[in-house]
């Protein structure tokens, strides 16, 4: 009994070993297993970008931890669920470290993960600052220096400058060109700067421009105020400039030319057309102004502003008036201005032929009979105008206009009327010719119907007598209807009254015929005016006295007339 007891025990006993055993095995976790994980990336990321998660087999893995990483520092691993992260973006640079790799275990993993990052290589753009010295005063164009940058820059671009303007950058190239030289002044801007983005980098650049003083020469601008008529020679003031070595002023230009002139050594600016100082005409003069040492050149502009002051001024004037006029007719008025003005005449040509009022400066006809064309076509006075003060002279330019006078050669022949309806335009002139027109009248036994007597029916009495068909070879009528004299052949036999009008000039008439070559011829002469079938009427131009004669009977003389018109 005691050793079946022993048996039972010793079964039971075993019962519970195995109990205990599987109850062990059943707590014991299941094995869990990293897998490597290996990746491209491109270079250049941020930092905390995610780049992958270690995956498992077997179950899930708890405290993930970087053990080793080539290069240090460059990975971050969540210890709960292995998610990688960028811990030190300027690591994953392609030129540095083209692969970096890490060793990850966790705590209840039997093996540890492999990490591979292989990089892409990015095409990266980086520039240099750049720094300058130069000379002031370069020229406009002139280089000043290249941006050197790493990697494939495509494009350059200033974004902001100071100061604003001063420098232009080749957009392809990256060269430095000055844009604006009067900003590269030492004592102004001894230092220039500018900021240049440069395509696909990540950082603008800065470039700074140091200026190096040099001497140079300097000129300051002058304005001046005068009075308005100064003398030849007054001085307008003196340009300021500034140099080493012995400097030289010029004028380059002036407005109005001729107005001043300048001393090449000391800059001192001077009058030397005082008629252009009149500020009515000019009332600023400017002038641009060099100044130079041999080797740089300044310039600066002088304005003189002229004060308005009371003045006298006096135009020459052109004044025009017919000839043969009456003593006190006037001339006109010399054009002058001022304030409590008296004129006088200094000069005159002819001398006594004009009077002046001295408080109007009217002029007038003092001798008549110097206004004559044909002796003075063009007169002169020459006046004196002043204010008590001050006094200026002008001239007063008088052409004489021709008139048609009884007695000039004109036309064709000598004029002995003047149509008084005509305004001087037209008249009458009797030939003048080295030869004596003579004959019989004509037509004896016909009615011609030329019984015109009055001036300005010669012509058509002529016409009469020659439409009537009775003009006989020889007569006066045929000849002077025939006539072609002095380049004209319109000439007829005048009407009574005609020559009677030319009995009245007469002696002026024989005056300038006998002056121009041709014959005088007295007593009784033909005229166009008939009588009856059988006479016709004479003039004497010696008497003046009217009578009649037989047509064919005798002869005389004839003179040959036209009528003239200047419009």
């Amino acid at each position: 009994m005691i050793k079946k007891i022993q048996n039972y025990t010793t079964v039971l006993i075993f019962l519970m070993l195995v109990t205990i055993g599987c109850t062990n095995d059943d707590d014991q976790p299941n094995s869990v297993n990293l897998q490597n994980l290996e990746l491209t990336l491109d270079e250049n990321p941020s930092n905390g970008e995610t780049i992958g998660t270690i995956q498992t087999e077997g179950g899930s893995a708890i405290n993930f931890s970087i053990v080793s990483q080539s290069p240090s520092g460059a990975l971050d691993v969540n210890g709960s669920t292995g998610e990688l992260t960028i811990a030190n973006s300027a690591l994953f640079d392609f030129e540095t470290y083209p692969t970096i790799t890490a060793t990850v275990t966790a705590e209840n993993a039997e093996n540890s993960a492999n990490i591979t990052i292989n990089l892409n290589n990015t095409n990266e753009v980086s520039g240099q600052n750049l720094e300058v010295t130069i000379d002031e005063n370069p020229t406009n164009g002139q280089v000043i220096g290249s941006l050197q940058t790493i990697g494939n820059a495509s494009g350059f671009a200033i974004t902001d400058q100071s100061p604003q303007g001063a420098m232009d950058i080749d957009a392809n190239t990256g060269e430095l060109t000055v844009a604006d030289a009067s900003l590269f002044d030492y004592e102004t801007n001894p230092t220039l700067t500018a900021t240049v983005t440069i395509v696909d980098a990540d950082d603008p650049v800065t470039v700074t421009v140091n200026l190096e003083n040099v001497i140079e020469v300097t000129a300051q601008d002058l304005t001046a105020s005068v009075d308005e008529n100064p003398t030849d020679g007054q001085v307008l003031g003196t340009l300021q400039a500034s140099g080493t070595g012995t400097l030289s002023f010029s004028i380059t230009s002036q407005n109005p030319m001729g107005a001043m002139a300048i001393d090449n050594a000391t800059g001192e600016l001077t009058v030397i057309d005082p008629n252009l100082f009149d500020f009515e005409t000019n009332p600023v003069i400017t002038a641009d102004i060099s100044v130079t040492d041999g080797e740089e050149t300044a310039t600066a502009s002088a304005t003189i502003n002229l004060n308005d002051v009371d003045e006298v001024s006096a135009q020459n004037t052109d004044l025009s008036i017919d000839e043969n006029p009456s003593n006190g007719d006037v001339v006109g008025t010399l054009q002058a201005s001022g304030s409590n003005l008296t004129y006088a005449i200094t000069f005159q040509n002819p001398a006594g032929a004009f009077n002046i009022d001295q408080n109007t400066g009217e002029l007038s006809v003092a001798d008549e009979t110097l206004f004559d064309f044909e002796t003075n076509p063009n007169m002169l006075a020459t006046i004196s105008v002043s204010n008590g003060i001050q006094t200026v002279s002008a001239n007063a330019f008088v052409e004489l206009n021709d008139l048609n006078e009884i007695g000039e050669f004109k036309y064709g022949g000598v004029i002995f009327w003047i149509d008084p309806a005509s305004n001087n335009s037209s008249g009458l002139v009797v030939a003048v010719s080295n030869q004596f027109y003579s004959g019989t009248w004509g037509c004896t036994g016909t009615l011609t119907g030329a019984t015109g007597t009055a001036i300005g029916t010669g012509a058509a009495n002529t016409a009469a007598i020659v439409s009537s068909g009775c003009a006989t070879s020889g007569s006066v009528v045929e000849l002077i209807s025939n006539l072609d004299l002095n380049g004209y052949d319109d000439w007829f036999l005048p009407s009574e009254d005609e020559l009677t009008e030319m009995y009245t000039n007469i002696s002026i008439v024989n005056a300038t015929t006998t002056a121009n070559g041709g014959q005088v011829t007295t007593q009784f002469h033909w005229s166009s005016t008939e009588i009856n079938t059988t006479a016709a009427t004479l003039v004497n131009l010696t008497t003046g006295a009217i009578g009649g004669s037989g047509k064919d009977g005798n002869i005389y003389f004839v003179k040959p007339v036209r009528a003239w018109t200047d419009f």
